[in-house]
């Protein structure tokens, strides 16, 4: 699923520790790292073994031409924000952006970097018409929709056909939560009920391989759920609730075609339909909903050894096989969990922010995406520093090929900017 979207190298240079002061040494790298940034200097001279043996030297030059072709030519280290002797934020200035990287040096002499975090961009003189053209560039559909939270309906801050109905991969997942958490607030269960592990799918997640009918707390379950998008949690959760449950909480969640969920689908019965029987999928693909429902009787609860590389290629039945909701759906629902979920489910919401950069520009960052080949959704709720409650979603499909998780992690990298501005 969604990767947390970083940057972390780390540099070894051979400069004796008596050549300068700590701070002096801070900007000394920092100028060394705009070297290599610019594409020049040799990383296997200026990056720490230990981190060189996980990003070679190559994936250095890569990661700093990837940099360019994103922001343009680095030109100058603007300022270096010191938070303590051996480390601080580089603010530098490239051609289009200000990117933020935040530097640490060993504290033993020679005072090498030991880590390199981008933790920010701001391209410069953006604007939410800019970034709406540029998603609509995208090949295939995307939708996007940004708005402010409050105690009326979401207020939209920008938006390209929020309410186009798309798949949506895991992000179906916050639905899952959204039934616990009424069943929390109703008082029928609680986070710390536990539960057996009765459904055993296939990645992404750690669960498949855990025994059958391991004991899990719902708290537990759901943290998996949605921080490493699980689907064996997500699995035993829906079969614990009821799918009905969930398909009935679709529309107080804001979903506005609740009937494209209709039966809404385990992660087993989606692997068992895109690459399982092919008589089954056909059938399916005939079926009428009360069919289809019908069909899934037949799937066991657990999920059989598949070929998941055949979901890696060109995308398998995204229209008709999947999770669907629009930007704004999505949006409706983060602001249903704002509002009907309690601490607990909040916190669940942020143990994964989804894009790291971004985090420290909030109070509070909560996170779902979902992936497969040609699907991608991003959704957020976010509370600034000034105590403003917000929410951000975007969807990208396309059927024929697969869909750029980087470029549209960029791309919401800059839309929380937008966001973050008053």
């Amino acid at each position: 699923m969604l990767r947390v979207l970083l940057l972390s190298l780390a540099a070894l240079f051979a400069v004796p520790a008596a050549a300068a002061e700590p701070q002096d040494l801070l900007q000394t790298r920092a100028e060394e790292v705009l070297v290599v940034l610019k594409g020049g200097g040799d990383p296997a001279t200026l990056f720490a073994p230990e981190f060189l043996a996980q990003v070679p030297a190559e994936q250095v030059k890569a990661i700093a031409g990837q940099l360019r072709e994103q922001f343009g030519a680095p030109v100058s280290v603007v300022r270096i924000d010191r938070e303590g002797p051996s480390n601080g934020v580089i603010v530098m200035d490239f051609e289009r952006s200000t990117l933020s990287l935040r530097v640490a040096l060993q504290e033993q002499p020679p005072g090498l970097i030991r880590g390199l975090l981008v933790v920010g961009s701001e391209v410069k003189g953006d604007s939410w018409a800019a970034l709406t053209a540029e998603l609509k560039a995208l090949h295939g559909s995307a939708g996007f929709a940004a708005s402010r939270l409050g105690t009326a309906a979401p207020e939209p801050l920008a938006a390209l056909e929020p309410a186009r109905t798309m798949a949506i991969g895991s992000g179906f997942k916050l639905f899952i939560l959204a039934e616990l958490v009424r069943e929390v607030r109703a008082g029928t269960r609680k986070w710390s009920d536990v539960a057996p592990l009765n459904r055993r799918s296939l990645p992404s997640g750690i669960l498949q391989s855990w025994p059958e009918g391991a004991p899990l707390t719902l708290h537990s379950l759901a943290s998996l759920m949605i921080s490493q998008s699980d689907n064996s949690a997500a699995d035993t959760l829906l079969a614990l609730l009821g799918r009905d449950k969930v398909e009935a909480l679709l529309p107080a969640l804001g979903v506005r075609q609740p009937e494209r969920n209709r039966p809404f689908l385990s992660t087993i019965d989606a692997f068992a339909l895109k690459i399982g029987d092919p008589a089954l999928r056909d059938e399916w693909l005939k079926a009428d909903p009360a069919g289809r429902r019908r069909l899934l009787a037949r799937i066991p609860p657990k999920a059989p050894p598949l070929d998941l590389s055949r979901l890696t290629g060109k995308p398998v039945l995204i229209d008709q096989v999947e999770w669907f909701a629009s930007p704004g759906d999505l949006v409706r629902t983060m602001d249903w969990l704002r509002r009907n979920g309690d601490e607990t489910a909040l916190a669940i919401l942020a143990i994964n922010p989804g894009l790291a950069p971004a985090a420290p520009r909030f109070a509070y960052l909560g996170f779902k995406g979902g992936s497969e080949s040609g699907v991608l959704s991003m959704t957020f709720l976010a509370r600034t520093p000034a105590g403003t409650w917000q929410a951000l979603s975007t969807v990208w499909n396309d059927p024929a090929e697969a869909v750029d998780e980087t470029k549209l992690a960029a791309l919401m990298l800059r839309a929380l900017a937008l966001m973050e501005k008053p």
